[in-house]
């Protein structure tokens, strides 16, 4: 043969032996990348590569005519549709239809006996998924889907980072990362799990959400369905309730040192708790043990939730010990049409029906008092509920039927609230 010919041929091989190389590097980069398709002018979303969507998930977006390479199978999708790789079983349209604009969709392994169980941690925006059974894969990212305003999303959640600088105090500037996940609902999943020799698996995977959602359970023989909703879609009423202070935050201490005020405020929520249990409320917590909590997740989850009451339970403190009784406190403001005040004064009323302390009435913040009053954007209290640095106060609030009235006067200040301010729910 031809030395140049030979040549020729040994620098095509070489050539093409690059090429395999830098799209093998390129597809194993992006293996977890969901693959996305640009619309042509009749609304077709062409997938040029048959070998990538065996590989690969699909984006199927609604009101779109799916067309795979030169298949006649052309499928008219009214509803995201979501394809995982290597399974022939599609997710259950008459259960999509069910669900919002934003849901997840979790692909069963193989195997039997599965249970599942959700764990809202809704003020850290996170959702826990426990899924255990007898299992003969291994469920992984590529197993979660989700839908976000018609886009869906399949694998691990992708972002695009930017940089932006915040001006400091010393005139100097501070960069900051910001990702912006787009419409997908979750920004992280982390999975973690446990087997056993009998092939008996329990997986947890933990979601970090985009937003407060309340979470509705779906199931089929293949899948289990996620419907993330806000929760004034679900919920009538709904208040959040928080036990001031918590952890390394002790608030004030009596003078005997025997007596935490963030003790005391979460006896009283646990009390007022089992109260509204058996109420038609949705109630969110702050806090539900001795935990530190800063005060801006406080009125954040409060905000976000769009709530029709936030109240905050504390006990009182001074220098002297003279000042004593309950008192609640206030920020004039107007929200979603209810006066503050008006709401401060009907949990005034109702706690000196129930306990014998001195009622002290209403305490008008000013700017920039109080962190959480200032900040809220719904109907917020914050109720003293008495002083531990005055002899009296703290014994009664020592007592064990203290709690117990303490919380049913916040729960009828609760009823009346709903009954005179917001008479529609």
């Amino acid at each position: 043969m031809d030395k140049v010919l030979l040549r020729k041929a040994a620098t095509q091989s070489v050539v093409l032996m690059l090429v395999v190389i830098l799209m093998s590097f390129y597809l194993e980069q992006y293996k977890d990348v969901i693959i996305s398709a640009s619309n042509n002018e009749e609304g077709i979303i062409q997938i040029d590569n048959a070998e990538v969507i065996n590989e690969y998930d699909l984006i199927l977006k609604r009101d779109k005519i799916i067309a795979i390479e030169d298949s006649d199978e052309v499928q008219d999708s009214m509803e995201p549709l979501l394809v995982f790789a290597g399974t022939n079983d599609y997710v259950s349209n008459e259960v999509i239809k069910q669900l919002g604009d934003e849901y997840l969709v979790i692909k069963k392994p193989k195997g039997g006996g599965f249970q599942i169980s959700l764990e809202d941690q809704y003020s850290l925006m996170r959702l826990k998924v426990l899924i255990s059974g007898s299992m003969e894969d291994s469920l992984d990212h590529s197993y979660i889907g989700r839908v976000g305003d018609d886009e869906v999303f399949i694998g691990r959640p992708q972002y695009v980072e930017t940089k932006r600088y915040i001006r400091q105090d010393d005139g100097s500037y501070k960069p900051i990362i910001i990702k912006d996940y787009g419409k997908d609902p979750v920004k992280e999943i982390i999975i973690n799990s446990q087997s056993d020799h009998g092939g008996y698996s329990l997986y947890e995977i933990e979601l970090q959400l985009n937003h407060i959602y309340a979470h509705v359970l779906y199931e089929d023989e293949h899948y289990y369905y996620i419907d993330l909703r806000k929760p004034k879609e679900l919920y009538d009423k709904i208040i959040v309730l928080d036990a001031g202070h918590g952890g390394k935050d002790p608030g004030a201490i009596s003078k005997d040192d025997l007596t935490y005020e963030k003790h005391i405020n979460l006896k009283i929520l646990l009390e007022l708790k089992e109260l509204l249990d058996k109420d038609n409320i949705k109630v969110y917590y702050t806090r539900l043990k001795d935990e530190t909590l800063f005060l801006r997740p406080r009125i954040t989850l409060a905000n976000d939730l769009d709530c029709d009451f936030f109240i905050s339970i504390h006990c009182n403190s001074s220098i002297s010990t003279r000042p004593n009784g309950t008192e609640i406190l206030y920020r004039d403001h107007v929200n979603n049409n209810i006066y503050t005040k008006d709401m401060a004064k009907i949990f005034s009323e109702e706690l000196s029906e129930t306990i014998p302390l001195k009622n002290g009435g209403l305490m008008k913040m000013k700017e920039n008092d109080i962190f959480i009053l200032e900040n809220a954007t719904i109907p917020a209290i914050i109720i003293e509920t008495g002083y531990l640095s005055n002899d009296n106060d703290l014994k009664y609030l020592r007592s064990d039927n203290s709690y117990g009235e303490i919380a049913n006067g916040i729960y009828r200040g609760i009823i009346r609230a709903y009954e005179e301010l917001l008479p529609d729910k």
